[in-house]
């Protein structure tokens, strides 16, 4: 749907990056993955951190638990 005429939409900066990393072969995304936590400034301990962190959520990944997965 367009915006009616005379009216200018703006999307946020996020809406601008999302759009771009949509817009990437699935190699750059990787790359990007990999590079993203040093462009914002996240210590290789705090990345470290947080994937030993994921494993304390294992027990959510079942099927009892399914109905909440998209809140």
């Amino acid at each position: 749907m367009r915006p009616p005429t005379g009216l200018v939409t703006h999307m946020s900066k996020v809406e601008e990056i999302e759009t771009a990393i949509e817009q990437l072969d699935v190699r750059e995304q990787v790359r990007l993955l990999r590079d993203l936590p040093a462009r914002l400034k996240i210590s290789p301990e705090d990345v470290a951190a947080l994937r030993n962190a994921e494993s304390a959520f294992a027990f959510w990944e079942n099927s009892e638990d399914a109905v909440y997965d998209d809140l």
